[in-house]
């Protein structure tokens, strides 16, 4: 009886475990920001990108220094190829300017995986996107 008892809590953990796995694995596509760039009003001192999802439109976040924007691949809004080796296309910018008149592009029309993600990089002006397959 003892054995049948620790077989099922096995299981138990085993599946749990496996569960757990497959949640975090599908969570999504996401854009981290790895920049310097600041909110153009200079209300805040964070670096801030705005990512935008150019087909299907179930993407657009502004994202800080050091944070992430995801959106779950699995989502029809967010993949309308449904598969996780579909491509989404995003735009990542920032605005600048007095009264945020000018939108300045890091990359547009860039395409990834939907169960991928893409970094925003630089400093200083000198800004880009990295690809990154799932």
């Amino acid at each position: 009886m003892k054995k049948k008892v620790n077989l099922v809590i096995a299981g138990l953990v085993l599946a749990g475990l496996a569960v757990f796995l497959a949640a975090e694995g599908a969570e999504a596509f996401c854009v981290y920001n790895n920049t310097d760039v600041h909110d153009a009003l200079g209300i805040s001192r964070r670096p801030v990108v705005e990512a935008l999802q150019k087909e299907g439109g179930g993407f657009y976040k502004r994202i800080g220094s050091s944070e992430r924007g995801c959106c779950n691949w699995q989502e029809k809004s967010c993949n309308r190829g449904g598969k996780i080796d579909s491509i989404v296309k995003i735009d990542v910018y920032y605005k600048q300017g007095m009264i945020l008149s000018e939108t300045v592009y890091i990359c547009k029309d860039f395409p990834i995986q939907a169960g991928g993600w893409l970094t925003v990089e630089g400093s200083k002006g000198n800004y880009k996107c990295v690809r990154h397959d799932y």
